[in-house]
């Protein structure tokens, strides 16, 4: 039971196509990438913390849209026979999967991520511990990407369900 979110983290890399994948974590680590260069060559070493400060109550009111929008997406008959009926190309564990299965995939990833993200940040607000600058730079760098990451795969997910329920 501790460790089944697992799973869902591997049904989404193994349902990712390799432009996806370019457009989900390229991006966001070019991104954070970049906030790391401009921190150290500014010298102005608290604006990736700042930033993680101000855009961490967003991703916790992320995540609760996120947890509502699946459960819409679950309970919505309409929504789901149309996409029930939608097939792809992507697999997982060898099992071709409807757009459904793919929608549902993308929102647990999303969700599952979007909690990580709030249980490290209030696990290292709730035991600061002193380390070196650079090491705390990587880190927040790291985290920053992952704040990204959840932005573009918002983005991509709304996308797909734009063009599932547009579609005629």
């Amino acid at each position: 039971m501790w460790c089944e979110f697992l799973y869902v983290i591997l049904a989404y890399f193994e349902a990712l196509k390799k432009n996806e994948t370019i457009y989900d974590i390229l991006t966001p680590a070019i991104i954070a990438f970049a906030s790391f260069i401009y921190t150290i060559l500014s010298h102005y070493d608290t604006i990736q913390i700042d930033f993680i400060n101000e855009v961490m109550p967003f991703v916790g009111t992320l995540l609760g849209f996120t947890l509502a929008a699946l459960t819409l997406l679950l309970s919505n008959t309409r929504i789901e026979g149309k996409m029930r009926n939608f097939p792809t190309k992507r697999e997982i564990h060898g099992n071709t999967i409807t757009m459904y299965e793919f929608l549902v995939v993308l929102f647990s990833y999303l969700i599952v991520f979007e909690s990580i993200l709030c249980i490290l940040y209030y696990a290292a607000y709730l035991f600061p511990i002193k380390i070196n600058g650079v090491v705390v730079q990587v880190c927040n760098t790291i985290f920053i990407g992952g704040i990204f990451h959840i932005l573009f795969l918002t983005l991509r997910i709304a996308s797909n369900l734009y063009h599932i329920i547009i579609r005629r």
